[in-house]
């Protein structure tokens, strides 16, 4: 009896160490909310002027490599269409955050995007959206002490608010 009442409770002990194992702290320390905060913040910064300029340069201190190849090619069909968009970031607010393993964290965020195409060799402006709404989910990674978004998704586009320029586009 003394043998299977030990064989239980190893069994139970093996049971709750691979539960244990499989669980993840998702919990998010006041410094890394703060550091993942400034890199949403810089990332759709940069991302704003590398639209308005056509350039990806601003993107490379907050996007990894594969990121900012994926604005690039964004960029290089707006030029191919012979368009240039002047993009406005007028609010964004985070949704909600989730840090796994202290490198690697997922933001969504809600954001407000003034939009204004043009013709990039005329400079004739094509069409405007004011204020679009996006909701958005950046995946970042800890890079060498810092986070690096390295992929952004739109989940959810919504049309322009009432009342405001929806033309064009």
């Amino acid at each position: 009896m003394n043998r299977r009442l030990r064989g239980a409770s190893a069994l139970v002990l093996a049971i709750a160490l691979v539960a244990a194992a499989g669980c993840e702290d998702n919990a998010i320390s006041p410094v890394q909310r703060e550091a993942l905060d400034r890199a949403v913040a810089g990332y759709l910064g940069a991302l704003a002027e590398s639209y308005s300029t056509l350039r990806v340069e601003p993107l490379e201190e907050w996007a990894s490599p594969i990121e900012v190849a994926t604005v690039r090619r964004i960029l290089k069909s707006l030029m191919t269409t012979g368009d240039r968009v002047e993009a406005t970031l007028r609010d964004y607010q985070v949704d909600r955050v989730a840090v796994f393993r202290g490198i690697n964290a997922t933001v969504w965020t809600v954001e407000v995007w003034d939009l204004v195409r043009y013709d990039a060799y005329t400079g004739i402006e094509k069409g405007r959206t004011d204020s679009s709404v996006q909701q958005t989910m950046l995946q970042l990674r800890q890079v060498e002490g810092r986070w690096m978004v390295i992929a952004r998704s739109i989940v959810n586009e919504e049309p322009p608010a009432a009342g405001s320029s929806g033309a064009g586009g």
